[in-house]
């Protein structure tokens, strides 16, 4: 079995240096730190976390809070990228992640033990809901900790979140720009922090720029499943004087609504053009195929698990909040209102 001297001897460095690589130590050149990772990866050595948790007082575990339902999250692609940009990074820097989706009403005992003090060495959150218990009680704990998405309080620091602001309205103004006039949006849930503050005011900014006002009445809500999609369409599609295009906050409720307007027999892009939000696997391949705003979910667990080994390496107290570009995707399910 390797050890630690062998990876010095093979990386030519000393073992003060692979010990500094382990535990994710500043001031080790970049060629250095590979040079050491190299090493490990071909003696295939795997230092032990309770020997280099005595040396360092950490525990090289990092939490990742995601408050929604298994069930529900394991379901959607997007969430799971952010993941693996999560776990790829911390297993890079030789951390474990530890994962947690309590419901939105768990008690504050569930938070007790997964926070216990020297369980975790620093957290990271999916901010979503509104009232959800994570801003009150995490708060409570010494923690380094950073967010994905917005932060129920509103504060522009130790979070990461995609400019949502912007792709809406990108996604929005395409619409007008083909002549769209009548266009009703499927939004997220009222208390999802993304949809209601950053999502739904680029709308607005897109339909300010041309005169025109957001018609509540032609809002919708679902909860990004694609059935709420086919179901949040209903109302919309069977209106009198019905929309000619959807903007959906996500690409799977958009496949909902593709299929709820195909089953009353119109047709994408003719009758109805739909833009979605994602950019999903699936936006690509489907018939014809999405228009849609392109988030980059692996880049936003990158960074944030990145954003958090600088406050647990003491790097950094705080950073402003660091939005992530997105990508506005012209594909088969948009055209000019017939």
């Amino acid at each position: 079995m390797a050890t630690i001297y062998d990876v010095a001897r093979m990386a030519r460095v000393s073992t003060t240096t692979v010990s500094k690589v382990l535990s994710n130590t500043p001031y080790v050149s970049a060629k250095t730190r590979q040079r050491v990772l190299d090493a490990m990866q071909e003696l295939k050595y795997s230092p032990s976390l309770a020997a280099r948790g005595l040396s360092s007082n950490r525990t090289y575990v990092i939490g990742l809070i995601v408050p929604q339902a298994s069930d529900h999250s394991f379901k959607d692609p997007f969430l799971l990228e952010i993941i693996q940009g999560v776990e790829r990074t911390a297993n890079d820097s030789g951390y474990n992640v530890l994962l947690s989706m309590p419901e939105r009403s768990v008690s504050q005992n569930s938070y007790d033990r997964f926070l216990h003090p020297g369980y975790v060495d620093g957290i990271v959150t999916f901010e979503t809901f509104e009232g959800f218990i994570a801003d009150r009680e995490l708060a409570e704990y010494a923690l380094p900790r950073v967010s994905i998405g917005y932060r129920e309080d509103h504060q522009e620091v130790n979070s990461i979140h995609s400019d949502d602001r912007l792709g809406a309205y990108e996604g929005v103004k395409h619409l007008l720009e083909l002549g769209h006039r009548h266009i009703g949006v499927i939004s997220g849930p009222t208390n999802f922090i993304v949809a209601v503050d950053a999502r739904l005011q680029g709308v607005r900014d897109a339909l300010t720029e041309y005169g025109l006002s957001l018609d509540m009445s032609w809002v919708t809500y679902g909860d990004f499943s694609i059935q709420s999609g086919y179901q949040a369409a209903s109302p919309l599609l069977a209106a009198k004087d019905r929309p000619t295009a959807l903007f959906v906050m996500n690409d799977r409720m958009a496949l909902g609504a593709m299929r709820r307007a195909s089953e009353i027999g119109l047709h994408v892009p003719v009758d109805l053009s739909l833009v979605g939000f994602d950019d999903v696997p699936l936006a690509e391949v489907i018939e014809p195929p999405l228009t849609t705003i392109r988030q980059f979910p692996i880049e936003l667990g990158t960074v944030a698990t990145q954003q958090l080994f600088s406050l647990i390496n003491n790097e950094t107290v705080q950073f402003p909040s660091v939005v992530i570009p997105i990508e506005f995707v012209v594909r088969g399910s948009t055209a000019c209102p017939g």
